[in-house]
């Protein structure tokens, strides 16, 4: 392969590599972790716990900085490798530290690190460098964001375990660095056209454009940005609602045990749920670039909702691991699909400035999701109303998608 074709190589194995370390490991980890901090330092769980949150909002709230920051191109590899170093320092620290407070104030740290190097960053490279194949390739690298959790989790409890949970920490911290390698070594542009190369299909993008003037998806939006349009409403409900929904993961083990399975069915559908997060976020890039963002994420909705009434009536330990799978599906919805709406709805170059704060938002809601679904468990004694919430999400879901697709059809007939 030539060196400019090894350069969109490059681009996904280091954005692959970032949305690994920074959502798969420090976010997706970090549950191994609690009962052992909790049990050592003589704390509740609760307390525990409250790092995922911290880090969660911390990471949120440093993707908006992502659009500021990038304004100098040249910037791109001083913030990554910034960001890399906090991930591995913050998780690094975690393993020497002797009480909460200063866990939640490391947190911080991790929790910075991890937006400079997730979503909002992948998404924007992603784009600049792939006009074909594109669906494909932001899924790719989201699918990234559940890898370590279906690959790694059962060797990080083995250490912790044999170990203890300091050194698991250590452990963790070599893994976050070798994700983060390629992105930080390889020479990554955040643009093609700055090292003098042309987006992955550029030339065949433009051709269909000509011919398919009606499924053009990287058209620039004449409007700009209003954030009281409907399409901006629409967008922002959508993601505060699959976010919740995906919320819901958290607590598929606890369902599991509450409606009298054994753990090991409860386990096998936590497993199940979060390998069916990496398929379907690669099943969405195919059938997105065929059929479209929001065909593609109304059927994704459809299937969280047929999960959900398998869960609730066909209680046998074979139709909850189908079920989890199925429900597991809503992770491409928070994800892929989202970054290729806000692309698809606003144009390119209004990309930078809704998805950091569509981004914002949605990791805002799943973060307090979790702790919205929890208390609706104990309130009511049973997931029941947790599961028709997350019915309910995505029956809105589906009617945000409808209302964006027919905004679009209307805007192509005017145009």
């Amino acid at each position: 392969m030539k060196k400019s074709g090894m350069m969109y190589v490059f681009v996904m194995l280091g954005m692959c590599g970032f949305v690994g370390a920074s959502v798969g490991v420090c976010m997706g980890t970090s549950g191994l972790f609690y009962s052992h901090i909790a049990k050592d330092l003589g704390i509740s769980s609760g307390s525990v716990s409250l790092m995922y949150t911290i880090t969660a909002l911390s990471s949120a709230f440093s993707g908006l900085l992502i659009p500021i920051v990038l304004k100098n191109e040249k910037m791109l590899k001083p913030m990554v490798i910034t960001a890399s170093a906090m991930c591995c320092a913050g998780t690094f620290l975690l393993s020497l530290a002797n009480n909460i407070l200063l866990m939640y104030l490391i947190s911080v740290i991790r929790g910075v690190g991890s937006g400079l190097l997730s979503f909002v960053l992948a998404t924007t490279v992603i784009n600049n460098w792939f006009y074909a194949r594109n669906g494909l390739m932001v899924s790719i690298a989201m699918a990234f964001s559940g890898l370590p959790g279906v690959l790694l989790a059962n060797l990080i409890t083995s250490v912790i375990v044999a170990n203890g949970w300091r050194f698991g920490f250590v452990f963790v911290t070599l893994i976050i660095a070798v994700f983060c390698l390629p992105g930080v070594l390889l020479p990554i542009s955040l643009r093609p056209q700055s090292i003098g190369m042309e987006p992955y299909g550029y030339a065949d993008y433009v051709k269909y454009r000509e011919e398919n003037k009606d499924k053009v998806v990287f058209e620039a939006s004449s409007h700009g940005v209003n954030f009281l349009s409907v399409e901006m409403i629409c967008i922002m409900t959508f993601t505060l609602l699959v976010y919740i929904v995906a919320a819901m993961f958290q607590h598929i083990p606890s369902f599991g045990l509450s409606i009298g399975f054994t753990a090991s069915v409860s386990a096998l559908m936590s497993s199940f749920a979060s390998a069916s997060n990496i398929v379907s976020k690669l099943l969405y890039g195919s059938l997105c670039d065929k059929l479209g963002a929001h065909q593609t994420s109304m059927c994704w909705a459809a299937i969280n909702i047929i999960s959900v009434i398998m869960m609730l009536t066909i209680r046998t330990p074979l139709t909850m691991v189908i079920g989890a799978f199925m429900f597991g599906f809503s992770f491409a919805n928070s994800s892929s699909a989202l970054s290729i709406l806000v692309r698809e709805t606003f144009g390119m170059e209004n990309y930078t400035k809704v998805y950091p704060f569509a981004s914002f938002v949605g990791a805002s809601s799943n973060a307090l999701g979790v702790t919205l679904l929890g208390m609706l468990y104990d309130s009511t004694g049973a997931y029941t109303a947790d599961l028709i919430l997350c019915m309910s999400c995505q029956v809105i879901v589906i009617l945000m998608l409808f209302t964006l697709l027919r905004k679009k059809q209307a805007a192509k007939l005017s145009a």
